[in-house]
Parts: structure tokens; C-alpha cells; sequence
């Protein structure tokens, strides 16, 4: 009798071990799939605005909603990572802290994703572009959500000189 409720004792602690165990491995996975799906992804996203130009590039991103944008500037090869796609820079812009630089020569996707009340990275609703003309201007592109405004703009303009090299 001692015996036999020693050992039904031995598999209940075994049986709530397992589960205890199967309950934190499955912790540990969702975790991992959690931080994953906070990665961003831009060459998901269905727009995929394109510009391109023989000379050096300068760009400015500015936000003008409270959200944490970040663009990235992607490349198209065959030998890409992600659908042919490799990310190649990218820069981040709030309301007050916008962003800019220099694209060297070539052919550009550019991707504006927004990160969410939950942490994960977002593609907005549209890109279009908004060019009015202006001299040197390649593209002014906008982001958005919805038929609202420009929630996110990229203008992109000809580099008329090289830029200065940096000192080391």
C-alpha cells in the first residue's frame, strides 16, 4: 500500500514536471516568434516606390504624426535575400527629429514602415508620389494610412556636386 502511493506520488511530480516543462518550452518559443515578427520586414510590403539616378542622391524623411517611422532603402539582384531584395541603408524620423543623407548613384526602392502600439513594424496604407516640379527634385514621395494626409514624406534630390569626403 506504501508502495503503491509512493509511486503514484513519482508520476503525478513526473506528469506536472512535463507540463511545467512543455509550458515553458512553449513560453520560450512564442517568445522567439515574437521577437521575430518585430523585425522589420519592407520588402513585404505591397509599395514599393522606385527612384534612381546617375549622380549622388541626397534625401530628407520627415513624419508628421506622432508614430516612429523608419525608411529603408532597398536594391533589387538576383542574389538578394529577400525576394531579390537587400536592404542597403535605412534612417529613422519622429515628429520633431527628422532625417537625411546621401544615396550613392544608382536604382533605390524605398520602404516607410511605422512601428504599432503592439511593437510590430507596419507598412502603411499607400506611397505615392507627389512631385510639384521642383528643380532638382527626383521624387517626394508620401505615406499614409487611409485617404488621410502625408503622414510620412521622402524627398529625394540630385547631389549637383559630389559631396565633400569625409575625414578619418
Amino acid at each position: 500500500m506504501l508502495r503503491s502511493r509512493m509511486r503514484a506520488r513519482v508520476v503525478v511530480r513526473t506528469a506536472l514536471i512535463g507540463a511545467a516543462g512543455l509550458c515553458a518550452l512553449s513560453a520560450g518559443v512564442a517568445r522567439v516568434a515574437s521577437a521575430e515578427s518585430q523585425e522589420p520586414r519592407p520588402w513585404l510590403c505591397r509599395d514599393k516606390p522606385v527612384f534612381s539616378d546617375n549622380r549622388a542622391m541626397h534625401y530628407e524623411f520627415s513624419a508628421h504624426d506622432g508614430r516612429r517611422w523608419q525608411v529603408f532603402f532597398m536594391v533589387l539582384t538576383p542574389t538578394g535575400g529577400h525576394d531579390g531584395f537587400t536592404v542597403v541603408r535605412s534612417d529613422e524620423a519622429r515628429m520633431s527629429e527628422p532625417a537625411a543623407g546621401v544615396l550613392p548613384q544608382g536604382r533605390y526602392f524605398a520602404v516607410a514602415l511605422y512601428r504599432s502600439a503592439g511593437g510590430s513594424w507596419t507598412c502603411p496604407s499607400f506611397a505615392r508620389d507627389e512631385r510639384g516640379g521642383e528643380p532638382g527634385v527626383l521624387r517626394n514621395f508620401c505615406y499614409g494610412e487611409g485617404a488621410g494626409g502625408c503622414a510620412v514624406a521622402l524627398k529625394v534630390s540630385r547631389v549637383e556636386a559630389d559631396p565633400p569626403a569625409v575625414k578619418q
